[in-house]
């Protein structure tokens, strides 16, 4: 049964803003494939595509009406759909290789991401559409991870690198982009310059909004709003769900309505509102405005944490470091090792996280630290939680001691910027009242790294290796396997 939409006034479709068709009963080169796609779709996934992607791909496809002198031909050239997280985008994107596939006998679909993970994910959907139905796999050769889709009749659904080269000479059919906004601006005139201006080839763009160093996207909706004054004359259909503002309201009630507005699958009644408004307020405010309001960013960059926020994390009157407690010791520098900071991370038994800072050292030599982490060894610690960019040396020399390492990486500064910030927001974290990560909290700059967020040194006004030093070690408390016997520090 599917639930009731939040807010009647409030459609899933169309978008507060796209290209609208030539006519309400337009036709559509999706029409009549649409039946095979719910058989198809049932069958793989257990469930049908929603109204409201049914309608967009449908619109995406529209063909031109009898009587026009391209008539039967696809109306647009390019298409590009903005819509919050978590909507189905790679649904969309999925069902719209295999209606070329299925469609044309000799076709060429390139997918491209900005990496080849997030461009595989929609490559993999088609294929298991194709693989969970017997009479489809029938027109199709062997499939596989690595070699792509191949229909018996000789057509291709391949997933090419982010890269300009890796696309030229191609004869393209359908490109398609997931996360558009990450994408450099040449290659998506690339994956144009593939069509050839041939009929009925066409290329799809799929994101949510960007911030200022999104130069592709911040082009395309300006083609896009074009499109929508002169009714699609330049042969570019867009299609953009977002809130009124950007900004998140205080109240759940004007944030809900907003959310619908960003989200179709929130007008729909598929995403559990509520759920995804406790989401919203444990977030960034600039990641709720960018991925779930599906509005742009100004910038970049951005303080980390607001200082009210890390003062209201201190640790209570009384209460103390768990002294029986898994422990991490994290160890973060500064350039050049002018300071290194050393943070311990342990998990009380009602689930809080505390954070203790242990030393801070000004142009500590890497012997030295090297020795303070032997002393440390005597708490019995899970792992030591070692800054990958400026103190590897010190990581792979505990290593061969046989202690138990872990060397961050820039992925792990990433999700670890993101666990520390949701820890504070959700007051999951308790940690000491020290006036040195109090004042690098106050100057601690975020930038926007992907999808995420990550603390940056070079954007921050002053040095942050007690605040990275605090983020590496709540992820690798979180990572790090429990330590044999009781610890107690």
């Amino acid at each position: 049964m599917t639930p009731s939409p939040p807010y009647a006034d409030i459609k899933a479709w169309p978008p507060p803003r796209y290209t609208p068709p030539l006519s309400p009963d337009f036709e559509s080169a999706f029409d009549r494939h649409a039946a095979t796609f719910a058989i198809v779709w049932d069958a793989a996934f257990g469930y049908a595509l929603e109204e409201w992607q049914i309608q967009l791909i449908r619109a995406v496809l529209e063909v031109f009406p009898s009587g026009h002198p391209r008539a039967g031909q696809l109306r647009w050239q390019q298409a590009v759909i903005s819509l919050g997280r978590q909507n189905g985008k790679t649904e969309i994107a999925a069902a719209l290789g295999l209606w070329r596939l299925i469609s044309k006998p000799t076709t060429l679909v390139i997918g491209i991401a900005s990496n080849a993970d997030q461009a595989g994910l929609v490559y993999r959907r088609a294929m298991r559409a194709v693989n969970g139905n017997p009479a489809l796999s029938k027109r199709f050769r062997r499939t596989t991870e690595t070699r792509g889709l191949q229909t018996a009749e000789g057509g291709r659904y391949d997933i090419k690198a982010a890269k300009s080269a890796a696309l030229q000479g191609l004869p393209i059919d359908l490109g398609l982009v997931d996360e558009l906004h990450l994408l450099r601006r040449a290659l998506w005139g690339d994956l144009l310059s593939g069509t050839g201006g041939r009929p009925d080839c066409i290329v799809v763009g799929i994101s949510t909004a960007g911030d200022s160093d999104s130069e592709l996207l911040i082009d395309l909706y300006k083609l896009g709003d074009q499109a929508i004054e002169d009714n699609g004359a330049a042969r570019v259909f867009f299609a953009c769900w977002e809130s009124p503002e950007g900004r998140v309201p205080d109240d759940d009630e004007t944030l809900g309505r907003w959310l619908a507005m960003a989200n179709p699958a929130v007008a729909s009644g598929r995403t559990d509102l509520e759920a995804l408004i406790t989401l919203v307020r444990t977030k960034p405010p600039q990641d709720a405005v960018r991925y779930h309001l599906n509005r742009f960013l100004t910038s970049t960059r951005s303080p980390y944490i607001e200082p009210a926020l890390w003062l209201g994390a201190a640790r209570k009157p009384g209460a103390t470091f768990p002294r029986d407690a898994r422990i991490v010791f994290s160890f973060d520098a500064a350039p050049g090792l002018d300071f290194v900071s050393i943070v311990a991370t342990a998990s009380a038994d009602d689930g809080t996280i505390h954070s203790e800072l242990v030393a801070s050292l000004r142009a500590p030599s890497l012997d030295r630290l090297f020795r303070i982490a032997l002393q440390l060894q005597k708490y019995r610690p899970a792992t030591f939680a070692i800054d990958g960019t400026f103190l590897r040396a010190l990581g792979k020399d505990l290593t061969k001691r046989g202690l138990p390492v872990m060397i961050g990486t820039y992925s792990d500064a990433i999700s670890a910027s993101a666990m520390l910030y949701r820890l504070v927001i959700t007051g999951q974290l308790a940690h000491g009242r020290d006036d040195l990560r109090a004042m690098q909290m106050q100057r601690a700059t975020r930038k926007n790294a992907g999808d995420s967020f990550v603390i940056s040194r070079a954007d921050s006004s002053t040095e942050v290796d007690a605040v990275k030093a605090t983020a590496l070690g709540v992820l690798a408390l979180d990572v790090a396997p429990a330590p044999a016997g009781v610890q107690v520090f």
